[in-house]
């Protein structure tokens, strides 16, 4: 709960905004609405300059906005509009620590109606002075900090983006993966790093990224502000150098956009351009533009994957998106590596993922991007329910399941062999997929009576294999029967070895895997329980 505390206290506090506009600071007070209320009450209206209720009002000394207003960024443009036509008389600011923290009115104007332009009513340059940092571990946070001071040696800022500090806000756990914005040149920072203290690094002059390797074990990924073009639908983007502002706006989702400024002059402080705070305590996924899935259709399933895992909600507006794009571009180019990639990190989760099928069923039907022709039935979303429950029983259980293969060959049931061997899985993955041996497990091995017997049954079946010929054939007893077959595969223990049944005074060769077996045997049949019974049973049989 207590960073959850700390994403209400950053709603509720006051998010500053500022303007250059020539060469002076317009600095401009954010208000939750209550409060705007309350400083719009507390003014006496002979210092009123300009008021519009429940939207802003400038007075002497300040310019208030009601960042809650569903109008917000209508009123927004209004302002600076009016600034520019010399309407507004207002408060202007000369201190020079706004200077790095402004931006151009003529160049905010422009981003904000291109802001509006693919519906984000919530946008502004917003500033929130912030303890986040403090929210991080000590080494790691250390060490961005440390990264920051080298960048600003150089004259560059650095970011900390995407996942951290998103995760910090809603209390999930923080892997080590840290993504850094770098405003600046990334390569002269990189070779800053390892003439200066012997960083190592791995630099991409394509796209302008890079790793840096470090001591810590985090995985750290920079990259240079910028702004991607494609050259179609699904393609890997041509980059070009650009600002904070066009690097964000490219993301996936508004709650990705959220930075934590590392200046050692700024340390601290939360930007948010687009809302996401908001959408981030609602827990809603929305898309920056109306061409993102065109660009990039990966990220409908990265949106599918954060709504089934960590318990986001696609807006309505991004649902629509998403599909208009499924059904009107073309994917064909887009390369099946990266589409399984991205469905990995979902079907490979440890948890129940029933949610998925929903979604697929009623609302996105985003497995068209592995096959064109892909249908989603009843009977298919039943088969991955059953899935989902056999598979919390595996995980219960302690069983040892692929989890990614064993959901693929529920949705791809019926693929031809050639579509499955053009699929980047492993040789094992696909042999499993393609012989379905599972469909070959008569059911009359629950019928025999003797447990050695039916253990030899099954046990050339792999774990998979045994849990899909459940799903197939979903009856209570087959589910028990086959849990507890892999319950005594971990746990069945022979003891005695072939060390033992030389020294009984049998010969080198295959005959001793068949005596070792003839144990196992005995123990399944509860005839022998100890090392002792069984050199008795093998004297007796040898």
């Amino acid at each position: 709960m207590k960073n959850n505390n700390l994403l209400k206290k950053l709603l509720n506090s006051v998010a500053e905004e500022y303007y250059t506009y020539n060469d002076q600071i317009i600095k401009v007070n954010n208000l939750k609405e209550v409060e705007f209320k309350k400083a719009a009450a507390h003014i006496d209206q002979v210092d009123y300059r300009y008021y519009k209720e429940d939207q802003y009002l400038i007075d002497q000394d300040n310019v208030y906005f009601n960042k809650e207003s569903v109008n917000l960024l209508k009123y927004k443009i209004q302002f600076l509009g009016k600034i520019k036509s010399g309407e507004h008389d207002i408060p202007y600011h000369n201190s020079e620590k706004y200077k790095n923290l402004s931006i151009d009115l003529d160049k905010g104007l422009d981003l904000l109606k291109k802001y509006r332009q693919n519906n984000h009513e919530q946008a502004s340059f917003l500033h929130y002075k912030s303890n986040l940092l403090a929210e991080l571990p000590q080494e790691r946070r250390e060490l961005l900090l440390f990264l920051a001071a080298e960048a600003a040696e150089l004259g560059y800022n650095l970011y900390l983006v995407g996942g951290q500090v998103r995760d910090i806000l809603i209390d999930l756990p923080l892997n080590k993966d840290l993504d850094i914005l770098l405003d600046g040149d990334l390569k002269d920072f990189f070779k800053h790093l390892a003439e200066k203290y012997g960083y190592e690094y791995d630099y991409n002059s394509v796209f302008s990224t890079g790793f840096l390797h470090n001591e810590y074990g985090y995985s750290i990924d920079i990259a240079s502000c910028r702004e991607e073009k494609y050259h179609f639908p699904g393609s890997l983007p041509l980059v070009e150098k650009a600002d904070l502002f066009s690097d964000l706006f490219r993301r996936d989702f508004t709650v990705n956009t959220l930075v934590i400024d590392l200046h050692p002059d700024r340390k601290g402080i939360l930007y948010d351009f687009f809302g996401g705070l908001y959408d981030l305590d609602n827990r809603i996924l929305k898309v920056l533009h109306n061409y993102s899935f065109r660009d990039d259709p990966l990220r409908i399933l990265r949106g599918i994957r954060f709504q089934t895992l960590k318990d986001f909600r696609l807006s309505a507006e991004t649902v629509e998106l998403s599909r208009r794009s499924l059904k009107n571009y073309d994917y064909h180019k887009l390369a099946i590596e990266r589409v399984f990639t991205e469905l990995s990190y979902l079907f490979k989760a440890q948890k129940d993922i029933s949610q998925f099928s929903s979604i697929l069923l009623n609302q996105i039907p985003v497995l068209k991007l592995i096959k064109d022709n892909f249908k989603f039935d009843a009977d298919r979303d039943a088969d991955f329910l059953k899935g989902e429950k056999i598979l919390t029983l595996s995980r219960e259980k302690g069983i040892d399941v692929n989890h990614f293969l064993v959901r693929l060959i529920i949705l791809f049931y019926n693929s031809k062999e050639s579509v499955i061997q053009s699929w980047p899985l492993s040789i094992p993955e696909k042999k499993t997929f393609i012989r379905k041996n599972w469909e070959s497990i008569s059911t009359s091995v629950f019928d025999t009576k003797d447990p050695a017997l039916r253990y030899r049954e099954l046990e050339s079946y792999q774990p998979e294999e045994l849990l899909l010929f459940t799903i197939i054939n979903f009856k209570q007893d087959y589910v028990e029967e086959i849990f507890k077959h892999l319950r005594l595969r971990k746990e069945i223990e022979i003891p005695v070895s072939g060390h033992d049944l030389l020294e009984l005074g049998l010969e080198q060769g295959p005959k001793i895997k068949e005596y070792l077996l003839e144990v196992r045997d005995q123990i399944l049949r509860e005839n022998i329980s100890n090392r002792q019974q069984a050199l008795e049973y093998l004297r007796n049989i040898i």
